[in-house]
């Protein structure tokens, strides 16, 4: 399968991202645009989901082509909340609207990691096959989890649990 010069540039800056997000995560608990870690993965996203809108195969706009625009307004959001308060909920929306912003990228992501690899014989695994499935079901809980630690971290701090 060939992949486009676009494409190329989708993939490898959505693979970085995805692994900044898990790293930023695990080390920092959330991803903010205050370090500089989160800044380039707030970049690398917006530029990844943009590049996903200009990526056309067999019948147009898809899933992909939402989850992208979902993934700009949660990045928008998210950037929004960092730097305005809103409601007093704005570190409660940073981590939902970050954190979710990577669900939007695995989805999309593993599909086509299921469709293209292993190189030497693809497994052109549809969208929608139950493997794939499973896979987005594994990812929404993972994501769900982290969102609902990171709430309760935030919850703690401003309550000064500990």
């Amino acid at each position: 399968m060939e992949i486009s010069f676009i494409g190329w540039i989708h993939t490898v800056l959505g693979s970085f991202a995805i692994l900044l997000a898990a790293a930023i995560i695990a080390i920092q608990r959330f991803i903010s645009i205050s370090n500089i870690a989160g800044k380039y993965y707030v970049v690398a996203t917006l530029i990844t989901a943009s590049t996903a809108l200009m990526l056309y195969k067999n019948g147009g706009f898809n899933l992909a082509h939402l989850l992208a625009i979902f993934t700009i307004l949660a990045i928008l959001l998210g950037v929004i909340s960092e730097k305005y308060d809103i409601l007093g909920l704005s570190r409660y929306i940073q981590a939902a609207c970050y954190t979710g912003s990577v669900l939007f990228h695995l989805i999309p992501g593993i599909a086509e990691v299921n469709k293209r690899l292993p190189l030497s014989n693809p497994m052109n695994i549809a969208v929608d096959d139950p493997i794939n499935l499973r896979y987005y079901l594994i990812f929404t809980i993972a994501c769900t989890s982290t969102i609902i630690i990171q709430w309760f971290i935030i919850w703690r701090r401003q309550n000064n649990v500990f």
